[in-house]
């Protein structure tokens, strides 16, 4: 009488599994690139929402001190700088008696927008 050696069921992985594996890496994978790139994007427009506002805000601020008239600058950076992407507009209009309205805009272009990006801020100086 001979004896066997009991029968080991086979160890590893197939093929096929191993395919099926990749495949939901792959798409795990793809999932969290698309991911990162949205939130890149929504990043760089909410900074550079902030930095237009501070921008506009400083205008406004001067335009309430100071007495002044309609004008523009383009290409400010965020310190309001020349050489940046931030273009701003601002009108300074009399109404009755002594006050007068002021309108500061800033506008950027922002990549994957159709519309170009703008942040106005209104106030008024007596």
């Amino acid at each position: 009488m001979t004896r066997h050696a009991p029968k080991r069921p086979d160890q590893g992985f197939t093929l096929i599994e191993v395919m099926i594996a990749v495949l939901i890496t792959a798409i795990a994978m793809a999932g969290i690139i698309g991911l990162y790139t949205s939130e890149t994007r929504a990043s760089g427009t909410a900074r550079h929402s902030t930095e237009a506002a501070v921008l506009a805000q400083d205008q406004l601020e001067r335009l309430r001190t100071t007495a002044a008239v309609s004008g523009s600058e383009t290409g400010l950076t965020a310190a309001g700088a020349a050489g940046g992407i931030f273009d701003r507009a601002w009108t300074v209009t009399p109404i009755v008696g002594s006050y007068t309205d002021i309108a500061v805009t800033v506008t950027w272009p922002e990549e994957g927008y159709a519309v170009q990006p703008t942040v106005t801020l209104y106030g008024r100086r007596n």
